[in-house]
Protein backbone atom coordinates (compact mmCIF):
# COMPACT_ATOMS: atom_id res chain seq x y z
CA UNK A 1 0.00 0.00 0.00
CA UNK A 2 1.44 3.40 -1.08
CA UNK A 3 0.54 6.73 -0.05
CA UNK A 4 0.50 9.65 -1.46
CA UNK A 5 2.78 12.49 -0.18
CA UNK A 6 0.95 15.34 1.84
CA UNK A 7 1.31 18.58 0.32
CA UNK A 8 2.82 21.26 2.55
CA UNK A 9 -0.54 23.71 3.13
CA UNK A 10 0.75 27.10 3.66
CA UNK A 11 -1.08 28.98 6.66
CA UNK A 12 -2.72 31.85 4.54
CA UNK A 13 -2.37 35.60 6.66
CA UNK A 14 -4.92 36.66 8.16
CA UNK A 15 -7.18 39.05 6.90
CA UNK A 16 -7.32 42.79 8.18
CA UNK A 17 -9.58 44.07 10.30
CA UNK A 18 -12.18 46.42 8.75
CA UNK A 19 -11.51 50.15 8.25
CA UNK A 20 -13.70 51.02 10.37
CA UNK A 21 -11.53 49.62 13.10
CA UNK A 22 -8.72 50.43 12.13
CA UNK A 23 -7.55 52.78 15.19
CA UNK A 24 -4.69 54.91 13.23
CA UNK A 25 -6.80 55.73 9.50
CA UNK A 26 -10.17 56.57 11.92
CA UNK A 27 -7.71 58.79 14.03
CA UNK A 28 -6.16 60.92 11.69
CA UNK A 29 -9.16 60.75 9.38
CA UNK A 30 -11.53 62.54 12.29
CA UNK A 31 -8.67 64.72 13.45
CA UNK A 32 -7.98 65.92 9.52
CA UNK A 33 -12.23 65.87 9.02
CA UNK A 34 -12.39 68.33 11.76
CA UNK A 35 -9.27 70.85 10.58
CA UNK A 36 -10.55 70.71 7.18
CA UNK A 37 -13.93 71.76 8.63
CA UNK A 38 -12.10 74.77 10.18
CA UNK A 39 -10.03 75.66 7.77
CA UNK A 40 -13.35 76.26 5.27
CA UNK A 41 -15.18 78.28 7.88
CA UNK A 42 -12.64 80.49 7.97
CA UNK A 43 -11.22 80.62 4.27
CA UNK A 44 -14.72 81.86 3.63
CA UNK A 45 -13.96 84.96 6.78
CA UNK A 46 -10.49 86.13 5.41
CA UNK A 47 -11.82 88.02 2.57
CA UNK A 48 -14.92 89.20 4.27
CA UNK A 49 -12.52 90.16 7.26
CA UNK A 50 -10.92 92.63 4.90
CA UNK A 51 -13.27 93.77 3.22
CA UNK A 52 -15.05 94.77 6.42
CA UNK A 53 -12.15 96.59 7.40
CA UNK A 54 -11.01 98.09 4.05
CA UNK A 55 -13.43 97.54 1.18
CA UNK A 56 -10.73 96.26 -0.96
CA UNK A 57 -11.25 93.32 -3.20
CA UNK A 58 -7.76 93.45 -4.48
CA UNK A 59 -6.34 93.39 -1.13
CA UNK A 60 -9.11 90.84 0.00
CA UNK A 61 -7.38 88.59 -2.61
CA UNK A 62 -4.01 89.31 -1.90
CA UNK A 63 -4.41 86.41 1.53
CA UNK A 64 -5.84 83.88 -0.38
CA UNK A 65 -3.01 84.28 -2.97
CA UNK A 66 -0.54 84.40 -0.11
CA UNK A 67 -1.92 80.85 1.32
CA UNK A 68 -1.70 79.35 -2.41
CA UNK A 69 1.72 80.45 -2.94
CA UNK A 70 2.99 79.58 0.20
CA UNK A 71 1.45 75.81 -0.62
CA UNK A 72 3.08 75.45 -4.07
CA UNK A 73 6.21 77.17 -3.30
CA UNK A 74 7.10 74.49 -0.48
CA UNK A 75 5.57 71.41 -2.03
CA UNK A 76 8.55 69.28 -3.57
CA UNK A 77 10.83 70.89 -0.40
CA UNK A 78 8.18 69.35 1.87
CA UNK A 79 7.90 66.42 0.12
CA UNK A 80 11.42 65.12 0.37
CA UNK A 81 11.31 66.17 4.72
CA UNK A 82 8.09 64.13 4.82
CA UNK A 83 9.75 61.13 3.32
CA UNK A 84 12.88 61.41 5.19
CA UNK A 85 12.17 62.58 8.45
CA UNK A 86 9.51 61.02 10.90
CA UNK A 87 6.03 62.12 9.43
CA UNK A 88 3.98 61.77 13.13
CA UNK A 89 6.36 64.83 14.40
CA UNK A 90 5.93 66.19 11.45
CA UNK A 91 1.91 66.14 11.90
CA UNK A 92 2.42 67.77 14.94
CA UNK A 93 4.88 70.26 14.23
CA UNK A 94 2.66 71.69 11.67
CA UNK A 95 -0.71 71.50 13.03
CA UNK A 96 0.97 73.92 15.93
CA UNK A 97 2.33 75.79 13.60
CA UNK A 98 -0.95 77.10 11.93
CA UNK A 99 -2.66 76.85 14.92
CA UNK A 100 -0.47 79.53 16.89
CA UNK A 101 -0.82 81.37 13.30
CA UNK A 102 -4.64 81.20 12.98
CA UNK A 103 -4.81 81.87 16.71
CA UNK A 104 -2.93 85.32 16.27
CA UNK A 105 -6.25 86.40 14.07
CA UNK A 106 -8.43 85.90 17.10
CA UNK A 107 -6.57 89.10 19.98
CA UNK A 108 -6.11 91.28 16.13
CA UNK A 109 -9.74 91.09 15.51
CA UNK A 110 -10.82 91.57 19.10
CA UNK A 111 -8.50 94.80 19.40
CA UNK A 112 -9.39 96.32 16.10
CA UNK A 113 -5.75 95.83 15.26
CA UNK A 114 -5.84 94.47 11.80
CA UNK A 115 -2.84 94.30 9.37
CA UNK A 116 -3.05 93.25 6.00
CA UNK A 117 0.40 92.39 5.88
CA UNK A 118 -0.18 90.46 9.25
CA UNK A 119 -3.15 88.23 7.48
CA UNK A 120 -0.86 87.64 4.25
CA UNK A 121 1.84 86.10 6.82
CA UNK A 122 -0.79 84.20 8.36
CA UNK A 123 -1.76 83.05 4.64
CA UNK A 124 1.95 82.01 3.64
CA UNK A 125 2.63 80.17 7.02
CA UNK A 126 -0.84 78.25 6.46
CA UNK A 127 -0.07 77.35 2.70
CA UNK A 128 3.68 76.26 3.84
CA UNK A 129 2.77 74.51 6.98
CA UNK A 130 -0.19 72.37 4.88
CA UNK A 131 2.64 71.68 2.10
CA UNK A 132 4.39 69.48 5.08
CA UNK A 133 1.17 68.34 6.30
CA UNK A 134 -0.29 67.07 3.20
CA UNK A 135 3.13 64.72 2.32
CA UNK A 136 3.42 63.38 5.91
CA UNK A 137 -0.51 62.53 5.44
CA UNK A 138 0.07 61.26 2.00
CA UNK A 139 2.84 59.19 3.17
CA UNK A 140 1.11 58.22 6.50
CA UNK A 141 -1.84 56.66 4.66
CA UNK A 142 0.05 54.16 2.54
CA UNK A 143 1.35 52.54 6.09
CA UNK A 144 -1.50 52.54 7.71
CA UNK A 145 -3.88 51.29 5.17
CA UNK A 146 -3.74 47.91 3.33
CA UNK A 147 -3.46 48.01 -0.55
CA UNK A 148 -6.46 46.09 -0.61
CA UNK A 149 -8.64 48.86 1.24
CA UNK A 150 -6.95 51.99 -0.70
CA UNK A 151 -10.26 51.98 -2.50
CA UNK A 152 -12.24 53.12 0.53
CA UNK A 153 -9.69 55.06 2.41
CA UNK A 154 -9.36 57.20 -0.75
CA UNK A 155 -12.97 57.40 -0.97
CA UNK A 156 -13.41 58.37 3.13
CA UNK A 157 -10.73 61.06 1.83
CA UNK A 158 -12.78 62.87 -0.34
CA UNK A 159 -15.92 62.68 1.01
CA UNK A 160 -14.40 65.10 4.07
CA UNK A 161 -12.84 67.22 1.70
CA UNK A 162 -16.29 67.37 0.12
CA UNK A 163 -18.29 67.64 3.75
CA UNK A 164 -16.17 70.57 4.69
CA UNK A 165 -16.40 72.07 1.73
CA UNK A 166 -20.36 71.94 1.75
CA UNK A 167 -20.54 72.99 5.88
CA UNK A 168 -17.93 74.88 6.31
CA UNK A 169 -18.38 78.46 3.96
CA UNK A 170 -21.86 78.46 5.14
CA UNK A 171 -21.30 78.00 8.57
CA UNK A 172 -18.48 80.49 8.25
CA UNK A 173 -20.24 83.13 7.17
CA UNK A 174 -23.05 82.99 9.94
CA UNK A 175 -20.39 82.46 13.07
CA UNK A 176 -18.74 85.94 10.85
CA UNK A 177 -22.34 87.72 11.46
CA UNK A 178 -22.16 86.58 15.20
CA UNK A 179 -18.72 87.85 15.91
CA UNK A 180 -16.25 88.23 13.35
CA UNK A 181 -13.70 86.76 15.88
CA UNK A 182 -15.44 83.01 16.62
CA UNK A 183 -14.49 81.00 12.79
CA UNK A 184 -10.77 81.87 13.77
CA UNK A 185 -11.11 80.71 17.26
CA UNK A 186 -12.53 77.81 16.02
CA UNK A 187 -10.08 76.91 13.18
CA UNK A 188 -7.63 77.56 15.65
CA UNK A 189 -9.32 75.01 17.79
CA UNK A 190 -9.65 72.62 15.14
CA UNK A 191 -5.69 72.49 14.81
CA UNK A 192 -5.63 71.32 18.29
CA UNK A 193 -7.78 68.42 17.73
CA UNK A 194 -5.34 67.35 14.86
CA UNK A 195 -2.94 67.55 17.00
CA UNK A 196 -4.11 65.20 19.39
CA UNK A 197 -5.62 62.44 17.11
CA UNK A 198 -1.81 62.50 15.79
CA UNK A 199 -0.23 62.47 19.15
CA UNK A 200 -2.66 59.21 19.38
CA UNK A 201 -1.75 57.34 16.51
CA UNK A 202 0.68 54.54 17.93
CA UNK A 203 1.48 52.35 14.51
CA UNK A 204 4.74 53.85 12.40
CA UNK A 205 4.06 56.07 9.62
CA UNK A 206 7.34 56.42 8.60
CA UNK A 207 8.89 54.10 5.47
CA UNK A 208 10.26 50.63 6.15
CA UNK A 209 14.37 51.25 6.97
CA UNK A 210 15.13 49.09 3.82
CA UNK A 211 13.26 51.82 1.67
CA UNK A 212 15.12 54.91 3.47
CA UNK A 213 18.36 53.50 3.30
CA UNK A 214 19.01 55.69 0.35
CA UNK A 215 22.92 56.87 -1.36
CA UNK A 216 23.26 60.65 0.01
CA UNK A 217 22.06 62.61 -3.02
CA UNK A 218 22.78 66.16 -3.75
CA UNK A 219 20.11 68.68 -2.30
CA UNK A 220 18.71 69.67 -5.63
CA UNK A 221 18.06 66.02 -6.70
CA UNK A 222 16.07 65.24 -3.70
CA UNK A 223 14.09 67.80 -4.08
CA UNK A 224 12.98 67.38 -7.50
CA UNK A 225 12.93 63.44 -7.20
CA UNK A 226 9.22 63.28 -6.41
CA UNK A 227 8.61 65.37 -9.82
CA UNK A 228 11.12 63.08 -11.95
CA UNK A 229 9.60 60.19 -10.80
CA UNK A 230 6.20 61.40 -11.76
CA UNK A 231 7.44 62.48 -15.16
CA UNK A 232 8.89 59.19 -15.75
CA UNK A 233 5.97 56.68 -14.65
CA UNK A 234 3.19 56.88 -17.70
CA UNK A 235 0.36 56.26 -14.89
CA UNK A 236 1.15 58.99 -12.42
CA UNK A 237 2.07 61.28 -15.63
CA UNK A 238 -1.67 60.86 -16.79
CA UNK A 239 -2.84 61.78 -13.57
CA UNK A 240 -0.78 64.71 -13.09
CA UNK A 241 -1.65 65.50 -16.76
CA UNK A 242 -5.38 65.35 -16.49
CA UNK A 243 -5.34 66.48 -13.04
CA UNK A 244 -4.28 70.03 -14.21
CA UNK A 245 -6.34 70.37 -17.31
CA UNK A 246 -9.39 69.61 -15.34
CA UNK A 247 -8.74 71.34 -12.22
CA UNK A 248 -7.76 75.03 -14.45
CA UNK A 249 -10.76 74.35 -16.47
CA UNK A 250 -13.27 73.73 -13.78
CA UNK A 251 -11.79 76.55 -11.77
CA UNK A 252 -12.54 78.87 -15.08
CA UNK A 253 -16.15 76.86 -14.74
CA UNK A 254 -17.16 78.09 -11.41
CA UNK A 255 -16.67 81.46 -12.37
CA UNK A 256 -18.60 81.01 -15.44
CA UNK A 257 -21.43 79.57 -13.69
CA UNK A 258 -21.53 82.23 -11.07
CA UNK A 259 -21.90 85.23 -13.67
CA UNK A 260 -24.14 83.38 -16.31
CA UNK A 261 -26.50 82.09 -13.28
CA UNK A 262 -26.62 85.90 -12.28
CA UNK A 263 -26.83 86.94 -15.72
CA UNK A 264 -30.02 84.45 -15.62
CA UNK A 265 -31.72 85.84 -12.84
CA UNK A 266 -30.49 84.15 -9.67
CA UNK A 267 -29.95 85.72 -6.73
CA UNK A 268 -26.89 85.82 -4.14
CA UNK A 269 -28.94 82.58 -1.76
CA UNK A 270 -29.93 80.83 -5.26
CA UNK A 271 -26.41 80.81 -6.41
CA UNK A 272 -24.98 79.36 -3.23
CA UNK A 273 -27.73 77.02 -3.33
CA UNK A 274 -26.22 76.21 -6.67
CA UNK A 275 -22.92 75.48 -5.43
CA UNK A 276 -23.95 73.85 -2.61
CA UNK A 277 -25.72 71.33 -4.69
CA UNK A 278 -22.35 70.35 -6.57
CA UNK A 279 -20.70 69.83 -2.52
CA UNK A 280 -23.77 67.56 -2.30
CA UNK A 281 -23.34 65.62 -5.06
CA UNK A 282 -19.27 65.13 -4.74
CA UNK A 283 -20.23 64.57 -1.16
CA UNK A 284 -22.27 61.04 -3.03
CA UNK A 285 -19.80 60.30 -5.39
CA UNK A 286 -16.91 60.07 -2.74
CA UNK A 287 -19.20 57.43 -0.55
CA UNK A 288 -20.25 55.45 -3.40
CA UNK A 289 -17.43 55.67 -5.67
CA UNK A 290 -15.51 52.67 -4.69
CA UNK A 291 -18.75 50.56 -5.22
CA UNK A 292 -19.18 52.38 -8.87
CA UNK A 293 -15.59 51.74 -10.15
CA UNK A 294 -16.02 48.15 -8.63
CA UNK A 295 -18.96 47.67 -10.52
CA UNK A 296 -18.23 49.23 -14.14
CA UNK A 297 -14.31 49.42 -13.82
CA UNK A 298 -11.65 52.27 -13.53
CA UNK A 299 -10.97 53.05 -16.96
CA UNK A 300 -14.95 52.81 -18.36
CA UNK A 301 -15.44 55.11 -15.65
CA UNK A 302 -12.72 57.81 -16.30
CA UNK A 303 -13.46 57.78 -19.77
CA UNK A 304 -17.16 58.27 -19.34
CA UNK A 305 -16.55 60.93 -16.80
CA UNK A 306 -13.75 62.66 -19.06
CA UNK A 307 -16.64 62.47 -21.59
CA UNK A 308 -19.22 63.63 -19.56
CA UNK A 309 -17.67 66.88 -18.66
CA UNK A 310 -17.55 68.56 -22.09
CA UNK A 311 -21.46 67.55 -22.92
CA UNK A 312 -22.70 68.97 -19.54
CA UNK A 313 -21.12 71.77 -19.96
CA UNK A 314 -22.21 72.35 -23.16
CA UNK A 315 -25.76 71.76 -21.79
CA UNK A 316 -24.88 74.57 -19.29
CA UNK A 317 -24.08 77.15 -21.38
CA UNK A 318 -27.66 76.50 -23.25
CA UNK A 319 -29.65 75.76 -20.60
CA UNK A 320 -32.44 78.64 -20.38
CA UNK A 321 -32.85 77.98 -16.51
CA UNK A 322 -30.44 78.19 -13.30
CA UNK A 323 -31.65 74.73 -12.12
CA UNK A 324 -30.87 72.33 -14.93
CA UNK A 325 -27.21 74.25 -14.89
CA UNK A 326 -27.43 73.09 -11.02
CA UNK A 327 -28.31 69.42 -11.70
CA UNK A 328 -25.56 69.13 -14.94
CA UNK A 329 -23.02 70.93 -12.39
CA UNK A 330 -24.05 68.60 -9.95
CA UNK A 331 -24.13 65.46 -11.88
CA UNK A 332 -20.55 66.15 -13.46
CA UNK A 333 -18.86 66.58 -9.70
CA UNK A 334 -20.99 63.45 -8.88
CA UNK A 335 -18.81 61.67 -11.49
CA UNK A 336 -15.69 62.80 -11.56
CA UNK A 337 -15.04 61.82 -8.17
CA UNK A 338 -14.91 58.03 -8.38
CA UNK A 339 -12.74 59.18 -11.08
CA UNK A 340 -10.65 61.04 -9.14
CA UNK A 341 -10.06 57.70 -5.92
CA UNK A 342 -9.52 55.88 -9.36
CA UNK A 343 -6.55 57.76 -10.05
CA UNK A 344 -5.23 58.00 -5.90
CA UNK A 345 -5.50 54.73 -5.82
CA UNK A 346 -3.63 53.99 -8.68
CA UNK A 347 -0.94 56.93 -7.81
CA UNK A 348 -0.51 55.56 -4.27
CA UNK A 349 0.08 51.67 -4.96
CA UNK A 350 2.77 51.93 -7.65
CA UNK A 351 4.64 54.30 -5.87
CA UNK A 352 7.81 52.88 -3.40
CA UNK A 353 7.23 53.75 0.23
CA UNK A 354 10.15 56.15 0.55
CA UNK A 355 8.59 58.60 -2.44
CA UNK A 356 4.73 58.14 -1.55
CA UNK A 357 5.41 62.20 0.34
CA UNK A 358 7.59 63.47 -2.87
CA UNK A 359 5.22 61.77 -5.28
CA UNK A 360 2.55 62.84 -3.91
CA UNK A 361 3.00 66.44 -3.76
CA UNK A 362 4.33 66.60 -6.91
CA UNK A 363 1.25 65.49 -8.42
CA UNK A 364 -0.61 68.06 -5.97
CA UNK A 365 2.25 70.76 -7.76
CA UNK A 366 1.31 69.52 -11.57
CA UNK A 367 -2.29 69.52 -10.77
CA UNK A 368 -2.57 72.98 -9.15
CA UNK A 369 -0.07 74.39 -11.87
CA UNK A 370 -2.69 76.13 -13.62
CA UNK A 371 -5.52 76.87 -11.56
CA UNK A 372 -4.24 79.88 -10.27
CA UNK A 373 -3.99 81.42 -14.07
CA UNK A 374 -8.40 80.26 -15.13
CA UNK A 375 -10.37 82.58 -13.12
CA UNK A 376 -8.36 85.20 -14.64
CA UNK A 377 -8.69 84.67 -18.22
CA UNK A 378 -12.07 83.26 -18.54
CA UNK A 379 -12.93 86.25 -16.60
CA UNK A 380 -11.68 88.07 -18.96
CA UNK A 381 -12.85 86.20 -21.72
CA UNK A 382 -16.63 86.68 -20.01
CA UNK A 383 -15.84 90.38 -20.77
CA UNK A 384 -15.63 90.45 -24.02
CA UNK A 385 -17.35 87.33 -25.47
CA UNK A 386 -20.17 86.49 -22.38
CA UNK A 387 -19.64 84.15 -20.31
CA UNK A 388 -21.98 81.65 -22.63
CA UNK A 389 -19.03 81.68 -24.75
CA UNK A 390 -16.21 81.15 -22.22
CA UNK A 391 -18.67 78.14 -21.12
CA UNK A 392 -18.67 76.46 -24.18
CA UNK A 393 -14.43 77.15 -24.80
CA UNK A 394 -14.34 75.05 -21.12
CA UNK A 395 -16.49 72.48 -23.08
CA UNK A 396 -14.18 72.52 -26.38
CA UNK A 397 -10.75 71.86 -23.27
CA UNK A 398 -12.78 68.93 -21.80
CA UNK A 399 -13.63 67.88 -25.21
CA UNK A 400 -9.59 67.91 -26.21
CA UNK A 401 -9.00 66.60 -22.93
CA UNK A 402 -11.16 63.25 -23.11
CA UNK A 403 -10.20 63.03 -26.36
CA UNK A 404 -6.33 62.58 -25.49
CA UNK A 405 -7.58 60.77 -22.56
CA UNK A 406 -9.11 58.16 -25.19
CA UNK A 407 -6.28 57.02 -26.60
CA UNK A 408 -3.66 56.97 -24.04
CA UNK A 409 -2.32 53.53 -23.16
CA UNK A 410 -1.30 54.19 -19.26
CA UNK A 411 -4.97 54.45 -18.46
CA UNK A 412 -5.99 50.59 -19.84
CA UNK A 413 -4.23 49.15 -16.68
CA UNK A 414 -6.68 51.17 -14.17
CA UNK A 415 -9.08 48.32 -13.80
CA UNK A 416 -6.30 47.36 -10.95
CA UNK A 417 -7.63 49.85 -8.95
CA UNK A 418 -11.22 49.36 -9.03
CA UNK A 419 -11.32 46.80 -6.01
CA UNK A 420 -12.26 47.51 -2.62
CA UNK A 421 -12.65 46.17 0.31
CA UNK A 422 -15.36 46.82 3.27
Amino acid sequence: MTTEPVADVQPQPPAPPPLRRNRDFNLLWSGQAVSALGTQMSGICYPLLVLSATGSAAQAGLVGGATLVGSLVMLLPAGVVADHYPRKRLLLITSVLQLLAVGSVVPAVLTHHLWLAHLMVVGALQGCASAFFMGAGRGAVRRIVPSAQLPQAMSLTQARGQAAAMIGPPLGGALFGVAQSLPFLLDALSFGAITLTSALVRGSLDPEPTAAERPREPIRSRITAGARYVLREPTLRLYASWAAAVNAVAAGMLLMVIVLARSRGANAPEVGALVSASAICGLAGSLLGPRLVKLFGGRLWVLVTSWLLPTCAVGIALSPWVWLMAVLGALTTFTVMPAVIVFQVQATRITPDNLQAQTGNAIQLFGSSLSWLAPSAFGLLADSAGARTGVLVAAALYGATALWLQGNRALRGFDAASGTAQ
